[in-house]
């Protein structure tokens, strides 16, 4: 995982995890919390705008459209159908998730004609489709009061592929692997095979405490003059307690030259449905500029440092150039918007023996120990602060950190 990555990762804010015991419920909950269906239709799904084309469990029919904006039905055989939406413009996997929870939420109190008595957060899922990296929240929730309160679990899960942003959602009990299938198949209409431009695509799956919350991804891609763009994802959906989230989406976009130093960069960060940030660098006047805004406030200056700063790339050239040499420890400086946009932050990469570990990352008041394997790609990694654990774990691995 490139440093950068790691940076906003540890900014402030596989099977799913079940975040509520059943024990105390009724046993008719409780049964139907574990029915499945076998699902033997299937529908060839294709929506041209988006070049998207392929098999989707069961069948499939468009309800709504607007520009940008796609809005589908897919009986599955059970009560309720699994809706699925399609956007162009959005705010991100864990944001957008998160908004269309809440509306399908308003649309179960408006079909029975009942105030929500009740939220839960019932269970958090990251994961990977193919090469798509996904989100999962399922909510647990209770409409009226007394003898006529009713319950229902809204399941939900979303993808962001190379054009749009996919979100399904399925308001009933149980049906949990059918759904996931009926959702799986519908992103993989949408994903498209790597550029040709693209060497190297790491996915990172991301636990605290043992809980999977998010997700990174970066993609690698060379320009005809050698010139490396990086674009790096990350989404998270963190449990505030038992009935919120808090939710965050960033996207950060850069350049590096193949020795690994930044030419520019550009990032953003949504938070709880709000642009929380944006940032750019670039070099100019013989210093590193920056214009952006912190929640809602502009920023805008030069960084004093005026040398040579670590791209996203060159974290793995550096963390192998480490490797190979008989030095224990290097330090460079990199630009962390997440922990002070004016400024380049030292950071100090060392050597270690341990279990889990070959290398230690030092940001100050960051410290993560992590696995990185031969290229110097992360493999696994482990931030500790009192009673937090944060991991990160590699996923899904397309290419390596070496120019064609």
């Amino acid at each position: 995982m490139s440093i950068a990555l790691f940076s906003v990762a540890l900014s402030p804010v596989a099977s799913a995890v079940d975040l509520i015991n059943l024990g105390d419920f009724p046993d008719w909950f409780k049964t139907s919390m574990v029915r499945e269906t076998n699902v033997s239709e299937t529908s060839e799904f294709e929506l041209t705008a988006l070049s998207a084309k392929g098999k989707v469990v069961g069948v499939v029919s468009l309800v709504e459209q607007e520009e940008g904006y796609w809005y589908y039905n897919i009986n599955v055989g059970t009560a309720s159908p699994v809706e699925c939406y399609v956007f162009t413009s959005f705010d991100g996997p864990a944001n957008s998730m998160n908004a269309i929870i809440k509306h399908n939420l308003q649309g179960a109190e408006a079909l029975n004609n009942k105030k929500l008595s009740g939220q839960f957060n019932y269970a958090i899922d990251s994961g990977v489709s193919g090469a798509t990296p996904y989100l999962q929240l399922d909510t647990l929730y209770m409409l009226g009061e007394g003898a006529e309160k009713v319950s229902g679990v809204i399941k939900a899960m979303s993808a962001q592929t190379a054009q749009s942003l996919q979100i399904c959602t399925h308001n009933e009990i149980g049906y949990r692997a059918t759904f996931k299938s009926v959702f799986e198949s519908f992103v993989q209409a949408f994903a498209a095979p790597h550029k040709d431009t693209t060497f190297f695509s790491p996915v990172y799956r991301i636990t605290i405490n043992g809980m999977p919350v998010g997700f990174g991804r970066e993609v690698y891609d060379i320009d005809s003059d050698g010139d490396v763009e990086i674009n790096e994802y990350s989404a998270y959906i963190i449990p505030v307690d038992a009935s919120s989230v808090a939710t965050s989406d960033s996207l950060s976009t850069s350049w590096s030259r193949a020795d690994g130093s930044l030419i520019n960069g550009q990032e953003y960060s949504i938070e709880n449905g709000k642009l929380a940030s944006e940032f750019s660098i670039s070099f100019s006047e013989e210093s590193w500029q920056v214009e952006g805004q912190l929640q809602g406030k502009p920023v805008s200056g030069k960084l004093e440092y005026t040398g040579w700063l670590l791209s996203g790339l060159g974290s793995y050239l550096e963390t192998e150039l480490l490797a190979q040499a008989d030095k224990a420890s290097e330090r460079f400086h990199m630009w962390t918007p997440e922990a002070d946009p004016l400024s380049a932050l030292e950071v100090t990469l060392s050597k270690i023996k341990s279990a889990d570990a070959n290398f230690k990352l030092d940001m100050g008041a960051l410290v993560m120990e992590f696995q990185a394997k031969e290229l110097g790609i992360f493999e696994r990694g482990t931030l500790s602060r009192g009673p937090l654990k944060m991991e990160l774990e590699l996923i899904h691995l397309h290419g390596q950190p070496v120019l064609p």
